[in-house]
């Protein structure tokens, strides 16, 4: 039904998705991640902050009165934005990189960084789909604590996106524990026909924060690449535990 969207109010919105996963955001942040020009960014934000769903801080743009009050993902920790590693791991595999934070039963895309291949996975920040259909949301999952994992599972509604989908809950119960015994989840054609991606968990203090994965046809991420490309994200994810501390 694209025929019926808004373009300016889908705009206005996906801001909004944008300010909410970050708390704070600075109008070239906001453009970059958006991808609009700046007199778009700074008209739907003038519009948007005369409306109260943002405000005008000294650091940035942040939700407003009408939006504050509503529940935000948990763990936002940083501005992923400013974490280098992301840049430099798409340089070297090539591939789309990604970092998710879990809100409620939904994974939100917080950072985007494009792979170097003409065909490439993408989706937007602020994008967000169930945790059970990604190995980002899966990664999150297998490394809760069982009370906030509990939780998650008993309000997961187990949609079905492709054949490869986990609809059972209790083999996806124990596919979490198989990929916390591994260290690293795997989207086999679970979203998408056709695309794979690989996830770790990012940690701070001994707690899942996020996750960090690539991703790409399935036809270049094959399953023989698993293992040494989950090393790679290791790496990585210990790199931004690092830098975030």
């Amino acid at each position: 039904m694209e025929a019926y969207m808004v373009t300016t109010l889908q705009k206005g919105l996906h801001l909004i998705d944008l300010i909410r996963v970050n708390e704070s955001m600075t109008l070239t942040e906001l453009m970059r991640a958006s991808g609009y020009n700046k007199t778009t960014t700074f008209r739907l934000l003038y519009t948007l902050e005369q409306l109260n769903y943002v405000e005008k801080t000294e650091d940035g743009y942040r939700l407003g009165d009408k939006l504050e009050s509503v529940e935000a993902p948990i763990d936002t920790v940083t501005n992923w934005y400013t974490v280098p590693p992301l840049q430099q791991l798409s340089e070297e595999t090539g591939e789309t990189v990604y970092v998710a934070i879990l809100h409620g039963t939904n994974v939100v895309n917080t950072q985007v960084v494009d792979g170097t291949h003409s065909i490439r996975s993408h989706t937007e920040v602020g994008e967000r789909s169930p945790a059970h259909q990604s190995a980002l949301g899966k990664a999150i999952l297998a490394f809760l604590d069982e009370s906030s994992l509990q939780r998650v599972m008993t309000e997961l509604e187990l949609v079905q996106k492709t054949a490869h989908t986990f609809v059972d809950r209790q083999l996806l119960t124990y596919h979490l524990r198989a990929i916390h015994e591994q260290g690293y989840a795997v989207d086999d054609e679970e979203a998408e026909i056709g695309l794979r991606c690989i996830a770790v968990p990012i940690m701070r203090d001994g707690h899942v924060i996020a996750s960090l994965a690539i991703s790409g046809p399935s036809s270049r991420l094959t399953k023989k690449r698993d293992r040494q490309l989950s090393k790679v994200l290791q790496q990585y994810s210990q790199a931004i535990t690092s830098f975030i501390q």
